[in-house]
């Protein structure tokens, strides 16, 4: 198993933090939050590790890491920031977003899950932490509607919070048959010239296609660092 990091993005709605340095490098009890889950990865025995970099990427510049640059980070989003690097799906794979802290028990579920080829980490307890993040409300949640079986039957920021069972947290596990799947559909995708799309774009785009996406469902804490308040957040909840 290896893992992918995205961490090419420009994170304009924290300036106060990325005019300098890529968001990732936000420091969270003295420690980077791409440092702490580089650190993860290797606590868990997860030794190749791959990080697509893009906006001030000579900051990223950690140990026993493979970098692979995005030269268009500007104009993409991460979708493509994920398939620049679609020679490293190969294996079984897990692929993390760069801008969020979370307890190791998360990891550690989403990595010993074999429910299926595609399996997203999901908090069905996500509204709480939503209390305290007033630049960030509910409608901008990566929200996610689950079948019976608890399968993705939908996934985006325009469901219903009516309709909305969890929300996806940015991580997520493919395995080898996951990976082709992968980049079969992104390269049908490039070939419809569609505008540019997040992760959970793409998840929507398998789903119609009738591919299964698996859920694992997650405890501990999570959180994602999108503005400055959702890092004043963060310092609070992980303070201890």
């Amino acid at each position: 198993m290896k893992c992918i990091i995205l961490a090419a993005g420009k994170g304009s709605r924290i300036p106060e933090f990325s005019i300098r340095k890529p968001k990732c490098l936000i420091k969270i009890k003295g420690e980077e939050i791409l440092k702490r889950q580089l650190n993860f990865f290797r606590k868990l025995n997860i030794k190749e590790v791959v990080v697509v970099r893009g906006h001030k990427k000579k900051y990223i510049n950690f140990k026993r890491v493979k970098y692979i640059n995005n030269k268009n980070y500007k104009n993409n989003e991460q979708l493509d920031s994920l398939l620049i690097a679609k020679k490293e799906l190969n294996s079984s794979v897990i692929i993390s977003f760069s801008d969020i802290i979370y307890d190791i028990k998360i990891l550690k579920k989403l990595m010993s899950d074999r429910s299926g080829k595609i399996i997203l980490a999901i908090d069905k307890k996500w509204k709480k932490k939503y209390k305290f993040r007033y630049d960030h409300p509910l409608e901008q949640a990566d929200k996610v509607e689950l079948n019976k079986k608890g399968e993705v039957k939908d996934i985006g920021k325009e469901i219903s919070i009516k309709k909305t069972h969890a929300e996806f947290l940015g991580l997520l596990k493919i395995s080898e048959s996951g990976s082709k799947i992968f980049i079969k559909h992104y390269n049908k995708l490039k070939r419809l010239k569609t505008s540019k799309m997040q992760i959970h774009h793409f998840i929507k785009f398998l789903i119609k296609r009738k591919i299964k996406v698996n859920t694992c469902s997650v405890r501990g804490k999570f959180m994602e660092i999108d503005t400055f308040n959702d890092y004043l957040v963060a310092k609070k909840m992980f303070k201890n």
